[in-house]
């Protein structure tokens, strides 16, 4: 018989049962020690007004976030690996700006704003490989990869241009954790400033040691706040991905946040391999069963028996460090069984969604992908751990999807999440625009929507800032 434990007051720890605890209840019997780091609490009071439907509708709002955030803030603009070889090369777009992002050495990176200083047409058209230089194919004006001016016709008649004068207009370029960030401001802070506290939580599980088995970007008819929000929250799940309630716990998730001089992170864990308390038939037998089959790719009703030794959370997250080990040729054994199982995911103000552990390793991104409040991208990668020894295989193309492509047939299991995710997006930004004028705004959860209050709570303070 399941028994509803005593929560009070303490909303800000979450919900739990006997048979559907938190994470908390979870983490005092991991089989192994966890670290220090995921048993930080930082619980969110942010009260509960309402929020505004404008800020995801309005494009005077849309401008304000693009002049104070998108042309100021550090923002992730792919991985490493994506350009291995000097002269790869990756557009990011944001906001109805382009950014192309070069290797320029074994181990040197540099971005610059893609437009030619000729005309304004944008310089590099799509990310490409082993580029020498970049020729504008309007009127040829040619740039080496190090940003120097190499040729341009009719060189009599620009008596003012000179290779001296003319280099491709640099912006800030720093590395973390495998990934390549951007900072279109000239006076911007070191990365450090706005990583904050959470480079340090990632000591444990380095993102640098992970390499990208698939990088999927779909264009999404919404604002971009509406499209992370969806992945800030887990009260979502009972509706929106009903097949994960027979072994995901997502009301015993956990939410901290961290507002430091310079830094805004937050985090949630949430407990997997223990059955949902909204689970119709869901039991801590058939939660151990249901995960092992989804860490597997399978279906419930294509899963073969459970193997003998798995029985409970510690033996279903020794069968995976056994199993992932094999794999990968990488140690797992001294990763407790949260690292292994639960969904560990961090956001890093505004926009990057890294994920830490082996329950998903996942990172996202989102950002307006023109100069519109309706309109996205979703980035997202799944990152694998690369071997103790060796070098990881090559980063795969990068798949692009539009708003009426789904994921599902592009990246296995994750598809059908994702897709259930997109379902909801254009549908809540449509509602937004027609939002009653006597009601007074969105209502959001004390807890379990403290990470999306979050958000808009430092994307105001940002547009507010002198």
């Amino acid at each position: 018989m399941t028994t509803q434990l005593d929560v009070g007051n303490d909303f800000q720890r979450g919900f739990g049962t006997d048979a559907s605890p938190t994470w908390r209840q979870l983490a005092a019997k991991d089989a192994l020690p966890v670290p220090e780091v995921l048993l930080k609490e930082s619980p969110p009071n942010l009260g509960s007004e309402p929020l505004l439907p404008i800020r995801y509708t309005s494009y005077d709002y849309h401008r304000q976030e693009v002049e104070k955030i998108w042309k100021r803030v550090w923002q992730m603009a792919c991985r490493e690996e994506e350009i291995p070889q000097v002269g790869d090369h990756f557009i990011y777009d944001v906001a109805g700006m382009s950014y192309v992002i070069v290797r320029v050495a074994e181990d040197s990176f540099k971005a610059y704003h893609n437009v030619c200083l000729h005309r304004g047409r944008q310089l590099v058209d799509c990310s490409g490989k082993g580029a020498k230089q970049f020729k504008c194919a309007y009127h040829a004006w040619t740039w080496n990869i190090d940003g120097s001016l190499a040729f341009f016709p009719g060189k009599w008649d620009f008596p003012g241009v000179s290779p001296e004068t003319y280099g491709l207009k640099e912006v800030k370029l720093e590395r973390w954790g495998g990934f390549v960030f951007i900072n279109p401001d000239p006076n911007a802070e070191p990365l450090t400033k706005q990583l904050g506290g959470m480079a340090k939580h990632f000591e444990i599980s380095p993102l640098d040691k992970r390499f990208t088995l698939w990088h999927v970007r779909k264009t999404i008819n919404s604002n971009w706040k509406v499209a992370i929000e969806a992945f800030l929250e887990s009260y979502h799940l009972a509706m929106t991905h009903p097949q994960a309630l027979p072994s995901v716990a997502e009301h015993g998730t956990q939410y901290d946040l961290w507002e430091e001089e310079g830094a805004a992170y937050s985090r949630s864990i949430t407990p997997s391999a223990v059955p949902s308390y909204h689970s119709r038939d869901g039991s801590p037998e058939g939660a151990i069963a249901d995960m092992w089959a989804l860490v597997n790719g399978l279906r419930m009703d294509e899963a073969p028996p459970l193997p003998e030794e798995i029985h409970d959370r510690a033996s279903l997250a020794a069968w995976r460090r056994k199993n992932l080990g094999e794999m990968t040729r990488a140690d797992y054994s001294e990763q407790c069984d949260a690292m292994m199982l639960d969904s560990i995911q961090y956001w890093m103000f505004p926009n990057f969604c890294p994920w830490m552990g082996e329950g998903l390793p996942l990172t996202y991104l989102f950002r307006p992908n023109t100069d519109s409040p309706d309109t996205c991208y979703m980035d997202a990668w799944m990152l694998v751990r690369s071997p103790d020894s060796g070098s990881p295989p090559p980063a795969p193309a990068m798949i692009e999807l539009g708003p009426n492509d789904r994921f599902e047939p592009h990246i296995g299991a994750m598809g059908l999440i994702f897709d259930q995710d997109d379902f909801n997006m254009p549908q809540v930004h449509a509602g937004m625009k027609g939002w009653p004028d006597i009601l007074d705004g969105l209502t959001l959860g004390r807890y379990q929507e403290s990470r999306v209050r979050f958000l808009h709570e430092m994307v105001e303070k940002w547009i507010n800032a002198k």
